[in-house]
């Protein structure tokens, strides 16, 4: 356990990953933690283990997974989220002046949508480099307004209801505004901290199973593709020895 002091607010990292999941089947729409499968949003509620619609937190990292979670999905794309939440049922477990490092998965529509906004700031990252007279390389000089616009806004991630072939469903609105209040500019502050650290290879942002998923589902990937080219790369050489 690990705790980052900035100003007159506490910020817990734990030793085992706060994680939850964006349940968003037809009845719940609701961030959740800990094992609801048999249960109904009613009485997960009642359980304790819904946390609200939605999320406002200081983003420390994202990252794109690929991860297994049977029977409904195989070897498929996730964006990992690692933030500290400053509004929303994740941070009322805590006191006015501390919240925690936490994490949730996005994936299909969500992930799409938080791709589109992440894609809109590389834009502007662009514009602003043209407008700079594109002296700079244009990776670093990206990097570093990607950089600067993550660490001085409070992003929020919210349930949405929609209809699709299947009746009602959520999906995760991503989107963000500047950071204000005095929680929000604190959270940034050690948001940024947990992400040098992690880059400095502490590991701050790294859940062990998760990270044992991907490895399981690269190799799965390895093992379905080698005997579809393998053969073809012996018939190749065998076609070239007539």
């Amino acid at each position: 356990m690990k705790i980052i002091k900035q100003d007159q607010f506490g910020f817990l990292i734990p030793d085992v990953p706060t994680r939850y999941r964006a349940n968003c089947a037809r009845e719940w729409g609701l961030f959740v933690s800990g094992e609801t499968g048999a249960m109904t949003a009613m009485q997960a509620s009642e359980a304790g283990l819904t946390k609200g619609n939605f999320v406002e937190l200081a983003l420390c990292l994202t990252q794109e997974r690929t991860l297994s979670f049977e029977p409904n999905y195989i070897n498929e794309p996730f964006t990992e989220i690692w933030g500290i939440p400053t509004a929303g049922g994740m941070k009322d477990q805590f006191g006015e002046n501390a919240s925690e490092l936490s994490t949730f998965l996005l994936h299909r529509q969500s992930k799409d949508r938080m791709g589109m906004m992440l894609a809109g700031f590389g834009r502007q990252a662009f514009n602003a480099w043209v407008n700079d007279g594109m002296q700079a390389n244009p990776e670093e000089f990206a990097l570093t307004k990607m950089t600067e616009f993550f660490f001085t806004h409070i992003f929020r991630f919210e349930m949405v209801q929609t209809e699709g072939k299947y009746g009602t469903y959520f999906y995760v609105q991503a989107t963000c505004k500047p950071a204000t209040s005095p929680l929000e500019l604190s959270a940034i502050k050690a948001a940024q901290e947990i992400y040098q650290g992690h880059q400095n290879g502490l590991g701050y942002c790294t859940d062990p199973r998760i990270e044992d998923n991907e490895t399981k589902c690269l190799a799965q990937q390895q093992i379905i593709i080698e005997p579809i080219t393998i053969p073809a790369k012996r018939a190749l050489k065998a076609s070239k020895a007539k």
